[in-house]
C-alpha cells in the first residue's frame, strides 16, 4: 500500500463537490450571499459552456485572504466542530472555491470598503495556490469568473455539452429557489447566446416571499396561492418550530400537472425534504386528485436539533425530531387546505340557515317527520334540517308503541286519486312543493320560528310482521319464507362450482404461470403480471381459437388460452392512434394574447414549439418584452366545438417541464380522445370474423401499453393452461 498523491486526493474530492453546471454557480451564489451581498448578478455564456460570472456588492475579501482564499479548507465560517449547530451560513467547509480551482480556471476581482474603488484581480491555479495578482478598478464587493469548466474531465465536459439543455434548465430551477429564500438580496441571472442576451430569473429586493414567488413562477399564480402560517405551542425537545409559506388552493386550476414546482427551506437553506414534500402532495392530492401543488415552504427549527454536513451539497438535512416536525406540518397543512373545498350549492327544495355555535337549524314540512344532523367538514359547524309541527294542522300518529315514520300522510289539501305506485309518487311530490310553499310563507309571516330546539325522537322503531311483507299501498300479502332456503342453496352450488373448477386449474405443469403472477384475481396485480410475463410482441405469436359471446376473442400461446376483450383492445389501438396522428384544430385569435409565464416555463414553451402546436396552440416570440412576458398566444385549440384555454396551455408545458422529450396532450384532449375512440371501436355484442379477431390481436404487439383501455379496463386475462396431452 502508499499515500495517494496530494494532488490525486484534491482531485478526487474536488470531482465530489462540483458534479454539474449547478452546482459550480450554487457554490458561488451562497458565497456571495454569505458575504451580506443585496445584489446577485449572475451572467453565463453560451449556457455556461464559455463562462461564468458571479457578481456581487458583499463585503468583499481582506488583503490578509488573498493567498488561503482557495486552499482546501480554510474558512471564516467555523473554527471548530461544535460551531456546526450555530452556523448560520450556506458554506462552512471551505471546500467551494478549492473544488472550483481542480475543475475550471478560476479568476476573482474584490474590493472591501476600505480599498474600493480600487480592488485587486487574483488568478488561482489547479490546486488553489494564488499566481498572479492585479490592481484593477472595482467597488465594493467580489465577483468570481470561471472558465473552461471541465475542461481536464473529459466524460464531464462530453456530457454537459450533450445535455447543456437541461442543466441549464436546472440551473434556473435552482437559481430560483435562492432568488424565493433571499428577502434582503436582488438576484439576477442572464445567459448570454449567439442570439442575445436573455434574462432567466430576476426578483425584486425586499419583497415580501409571495412578491418573490410570484416574480420566480409568474402572476398567474398569485390569486391562486393561500398562505401557510402555523407554530405548534407545544415542541418537543426544544425544537421551537416556525412553519410558514405559501401553498396552491386545492382546485384544479392552481395546481399543475407536475411537482416541479414544490420548494422546502428549513432554516434559510434549500433542501430536499423528501418525506415532506410526499405528506403535502397526498393531502393535496386528496382534496384535488388530478393536480400537485405549487408551494414554498420554510421551516424554522432549532439549528441544534438538525444536522447539514450530510452530502457535500447540504441539500440532505437529518432531523431529530422529524415525526413531530410531519404532524406539525400536516396539521397546518389541514387548516390551510380544508376550509378551501367547503363550497356548495344548495339545492332549490332544501332550506338551509347556517349558524355559528352549535345549532344550525332549517326549517322543513312535515311530510319528512325526522331529524337529520349532517357535521360538515368546517369544524364548529353542523347543519340540521327539520320540519316543526307548529301550524300543520297535522299530528303524529301513534297505535300503541307503533311510530310511523316511513309512510307519512300527504297533507290534506293534496290527496292522491288513485292507489297506483306512480300517481302517489306524483301526488307526494305535489304536496312536498306546497308544503314547502306554506312553510316559506308561514316562517316570512313569523309564525314558525326557523331556529328551535329539536323535537326528542322516539327511539321505538315499527313493529314488522315475521314471515310476511305487508304491501300497506296495494294491500298484498307476499310470502317470504322459503327465500333463505333457495338463497342457501344457491349459495352452496355457487360455492361447489367455484372448488370445482379451481381444482381443475391446478395441475402440474401450472405452477410456471402460477409463479409469473397471471392467475391473480386483482386487476391491478394481474395487468402487472402480464406485463411481466408476456412481451408485446407475443400477440403476434397468438393463435385465434374463436369468440365467445360476441364480446371476447379467445387465443391461445402455447399452452396457455388468453380471454381478450375485443373492445377494449380495439378503442385502444384507436386511442394510440388519436393520440399520435390527430392534429388538432385551432381557432385564431382576433388579437394575440400575452401569456405571463415563469421563466422556466416560458424557455420550455418555445423549445417546444411545435410540440405545442400540434396540440393546437400557435404562439409567438416577442424578444423585445421583459422575460416571463415574451410569449404571444395567437389561436386556441378546439374539438367538437370545444375551446381549450390557457390552463390547458400551461397543463403542457408543465408536463414538457417533467418530460422533455415527450409528446403529451392535455386532459381534456386526452378525454375527448378516448371518447371519440371508444365510439368508433368494436362493441361487445358484434359478431367479428376470423380476419377482424386476428386484426385486434395483431395491432395489440403495436402499442406502448396494450394491457388497459384509456378508461383502464383490462384488455386481457389468462383463462387457462392447457395439459400437454390436450395440445
Amino acid at each position: 500500500m502508499q499515500a495517494i498523491s496530494k494532488d490525486t486526493v484534491h482531485r478526487l474530492c474536488s470531482g465530489q463537490v462540483i458534479v454539474d453546471l449547478s452546482t459550480a454557480v450554487k457554490e458561488l451564489l451562497e458565497n456571495c450571499l454569505d458575504a451580506g451581498a443585496t445584489a446577485v448578478d449572475i451572467k453565463l455564456k453560451d449556457s455556461g459552456l464559455a463562462s461564468i460570472t458571479v457578481s456581487d456588492n458583499g463585503h468583499g475579501i481582506k488583503e490578509c485572504d488573498y493567498k488561503t482564499l482557495c486552499r482546501k479548507h480554510w474558512t471564516s465560517k467555523i473554527s471548530c466542530f461544535e460551531d456546526l449547530e450555530r452556523v448560520g451560513t450556506f458554506g462552512f467547509r471551505g471546500e467551494a472555491l478549492s473544488s472550483l480551482c481542480a475543475v475550471s480556471k478560476v479568476v476573482v476581482t474584490t474590493a472591501t470598503e476600505e480599498t474600493a474603488p480600487v480592488g485587486m484581480q487574483l488568478e488561482y491555479d489547479l490546486a488553489g495556490e494564488l499566481v498572479r495578482k492585479t490592481p484593477v478598478a472595482r467597488e465594493k464587493g467580489t465577483t468570481v469568473t470561471l472558465t473552461d469548466l471541465f475542461a481536464k474531465w473529459p466524460v464531464r465536459m462530453q456530457d454537459l455539452k450533450k445535455n447543456i439543455r437541461r442543466e441549464y434548465l436546472r440551473l434556473v430551477g435552482l437559481v430560483e429557489q435562492y432568488a424565493i429564500i433571499s428577502d434582503q438580496a436582488r438576484i439576477t441571472m442572464t445567459n448570454q447566446a449567439k442570439g442575445g442576451s436573455t434574462v432567466s430569473v430576476q426578483t425584486p429586493p425586499q419583497a415580501d416571499r409571495l412578491g418573490r414567488l410570484v416574480a420566480v413562477l409568474g402572476a398567474q399564480v398569485r390569486p391562486h396561492m393561500t398562505a401557510l402560517d402555523h407554530r405548534p405551542a407545544e415542541t418537543p425537545g426544544g425544537l421551537d418550530l416556525a412553519i410558514e409559506g405559501n401553498i396552491s388552493k386545492p382546485i384544479p386550476e392552481a395546481g399543475r400537472s407536475g411537482s416541479d414546482k414544490q420548494y422546502f427551506f428549513v432554516n434559510g437553506r434549500p433542501c430536499d425534504f423528501p418525506k415532506a414534500k410526499k405528506l403535502v402532495n397526498e393531502l393535496f392530492r386528496s382534496h384535488c386528485p388530478t393536480k400537485y401543488p405549487v408551494f414554498a415552504i420554510a421551516i424554522a427549527i432549532n439549528a441544534s436539533t438538525i444536522d447539514v454536513n450530510l452530502t457535500p451539497d447540504k441539500r440532505t438535512i437529518l432531523i431529530r425530531h422529524e415525526a413531530e416536525l410531519l404532524d406539525a406540518l400536516k396539521t397546518g397543512l389541514a387548516g390551510v387546505l380544508e376550509p378551501q373545498e367547503s363550497v356548495f350549492s344548495i339545492a332549490s327544495r332544501v332550506q338551509t340557515q347556517l349558524v355559528a355555535g352549535p345549532a344550525v337549524v332549517a326549517a322543513r314540512d312535515d311530510v319528512a317527520r325526522r331529524l337529520v344532523t349532517e357535521k360538515t367538514s368546517v369544524p364548529g359547524v353542523v347543519m340540521r334540517s327539520y320540519a316543526p309541527e307548529a301550524d300543520t294542522g297535522r299530528k303524529r300518529r301513534n297505535s300503541g308503541d307503533e311510530q310511523d315514520f316511513f309512510d307519512p300522510a300527504p297533507p290534506a289539501a293534496v290527496k292522491p286519486k288513485t292507489a297506483g305506485p306512480a300517481a302517489s309518487r306524483l301526488a307526494q311530490e305535489t304536496a312536498y312543493k306546497r308544503a314547502d310553499s306554506n312553510v316559506l310563507k308561514e316562517n316570512a309571516a313569523g309564525n314558525v320560528p326557523l331556529v328551535s330546539e329539536p323535537r326528542p325522537v322516539s327511539k321505538k322503531l315499527p313493529s314488522m310482521v315475521i314471515g310476511a311483507c305487508l304491501n300497506r299501498l296495494q294491500n298484498e300479502s307476499h310470502d317470504w319464507t322459503s327465500v333463505g332456503a333457495r338463497m342457501r342453496e344457491k349459495r352452496e352450488r355457487r360455492a361447489r362450482l367455484l372448488e370445482e373448477s379451481q381444482r381443475m386449474l391446478v395441475d402440474d405443469s401450472a405452477e410456471e404461470v402460477i409463479e409469473g403472477g397471471v392467475s391473480e384475481t386483482n386487476q391491478d396485480e394481474a395487468s402487472s403480471a402480464l406485463s411481466r410475463l408476456i412481451h408485446k410482441s407475443d400477440f403476434a405469436k397468438m393463435q385465434i381459437i374463436g369468440q365467445f359471446n360476441r364480446g371476447f376473442i379467445i387465443s391461445r400461446l402455447d399452452q396457455d388460452l388468453y380471454i381478450i376483450d375485443q373492445h377494449a383492445s380495439d378503442e385502444k389501438y384507436n386511442f394510440e392512434q388519436l393520440q399520435q396522428r390527430a392534429v388538432i384544430s385551432s381557432q385564431p385569435l382576433i388579437r394575440p394574447a400575452q401569456l405571463e409565464m415563469s421563466i422556466v416555463d416560458e424557455s420550455v414553451a418555445i423549445e417546444r414549439k411545435e410540440t405545442l402546436m400540434r396540440n393546437g396552440f400557435h404562439i409567438q416570440v416577442d424578444e423585445s418584452q421583459a422575460p416571463g412576458k415574451r410569449v404571444n398566444l395567437l389561436s386556441q385549440p378546439f374539438i367538437d366545438q370545444t375551446l381549450f384555454n390557457q390552463s390547458d396551455l400551461m397543463e403542457l408545458v408543465g408536463k414538457l417541464c417533467v418530460n422533455p422529450e415527450s409528446a403529451p396532450r392535455c386532459e381534456r384532449a386526452r378525454k375527448m380522445f378516448a371518447s371519440r375512440a371508444c365510439r368508433k371501436s368494436t362493441m361487445i355484442g358484434d359478431a367479428l370474423s376470423m380476419t377482424q379477431m386476428k386484426a385486434i390481436v395483431r395491432h395489440l404487439s403495436d402499442l406502448d401499453h396494450p394491457w388497459n383501455c384509456p378508461h383502464g379496463r383490462p384488455t386481457m386475462r389468462h383463462l387457462y393452461r392447457l395439459k400437454k396431452e390436450m395440445l
